[in-house]
């Protein structure tokens, strides 16, 4: 069946709404694309055609398994593993390295076992061979540095992905529909999946369903030192100073967890805390950041889980959802789309879903970048 484009027709198959109030999101597409391997009629209902403001359009691309949580370590697996062997999309493999001082002891020597236990390379390092390794680093209250540099942790341009994703679609049939007016899903579909990112909250009460999922708004600075960048340093990622950066470009991409903020509608940047942020940067690492310049910034948004900063796969009441990933949608992509493919089949998951579900125990994860 040829896609169709355009006013949205009679159907009865399955219907991903995810995009809402000029939202649009990467999750819908890669269900649509998993369900579409075994199930026809399928309709994307798409708010917006702008990319204006699509979270995935305005991430950094990172795909890492290094988590505290087992059930993230697996969506991280899985989707790495996907987008690198039935993909097309460029993979930097540069890795992660997430530094830990003494108060983050006990979370670096759980989650390291976690990662360890599921086949993850992951290394923990000692100050001295974090300084060794990267002598521009100050290692000053360092308790250890966790690095994976396997060629599995890294980034990928987060719209190669999405393009990736929606010419799959169109090529299975998938109807991709645009409607800018469209706030809800249609009552006339069999299945009814939401992906709206934080706006799923407000879908989801169109059908009494409550979602425990908000907006937070995140800056990322466009950085240029006058060092030559260090193009083969992974992301680097200081928890308990709450910053990150990795090379981009000419420079350098950074943000700072200090300017975050929730429930906004706009999308200006966060300027005031870029001084904050670089005295951070310098701190730990003076011999990238001492003489640096920050020359531009945008924002985007995470669909924040207020249970425990995990993701919201379930259903209830016929409605499928999939949201609050709290930063994670791009990187998890493949795997959710596979589990809501699998939910709405009736076949046997291929992930335990039960740290995803609404009603769940909250098992918080502490890895948040």
């Amino acid at each position: 069946m040829p896609p169709k484009w355009g006013p949205e027709s009679e159907r009865n198959g399955p219907e991903i709404t995810y995009g809402n109030q000029n939202h649009r999101g990467i999750v819908g597409l890669s269900v649509a694309y998993h369900l579409s391997q075994t199930t026809e009629d399928i309709t994307v209902f798409e708010i917006d055609k702008s990319y204006e403001r699509a979270s995935f359009a305005r991430s950094c691309g990172g795909m890492r398994s290094q988590f505290s949580t087992p059930a993230n370590i697996a969506m991280s697996r899985h989707s790495i593993d996907f987008i690198q062997n039935q993909t097309d999309v460029e993979f930097t493999p540069n890795g992660y390295l997430l530094l830990f001082d003494a108060t983050r002891a006990e979370d670096h020597d759980h989650s390291l076992a976690l990662q360890q236990e599921t086949g993850a390379s992951t290394q923990s390092l000692a100050p001295e061979a974090l300084q060794a390794l990267y002598p521009e680093l100050n290692t000053e209250g360092l308790y250890r540095g966790c690095l994976t540099q396997d060629g599995t942790e890294g980034w990928i341009d987060p719209i190669a992905l999405h393009h990736w994703y929606r010419d799959q679609c169109l090529r299975a049939g998938v109807n991709i529909v645009y409607d800018d007016h469209r706030q809800y899903p249609s009552h006339a579909s069999d299945i009814t999946v939401i992906c709206a990112g934080y706006w799923t909250r407000d879908v989801a009460r169109h059908f009494g369903i409550e979602i425990p999922v908000q907006g937070e708004k995140h800056t990322v600075f466009q950085v240029r030192t006058e060092r030559p960048v260090s193009a083969g340093l992974p992301l680097v990622a200081d928890l308990a100073a709450g910053i990150y950066f990795r090379p981009e470009g000419e420079g350098y991409i950074a943000g700072y967890e200090g300017n975050n903020e929730g429930e906004v509608d706009d999308l200006e940047p966060a300027w005031a805390s870029w001084d904050e942020l670089w005295e951070r940067l310098y701190y730990r690492f003076p011999g990238i950041f001492d003489r640096a310049k920050m020359t531009g910034a945008w924002s985007g948004y995470y669909d924040a889980s207020t249970v425990d900063q995990n993701a919201i796969i379930d259903e209830q009441d016929g409605i499928y959802f999939a949201t609050g990933f709290t930063g994670r949608g791009l990187m998890h992509s493949p795997a959710v789309g596979l589990a809501v493919s699998e939910m709405v089949a009736g076949a046997p998951l291929s992930f335990d879903l039960s740290a995803y579900r609404l009603n769940r125990a909250s098992n918080r994860e502490k890895y948040v970048i």
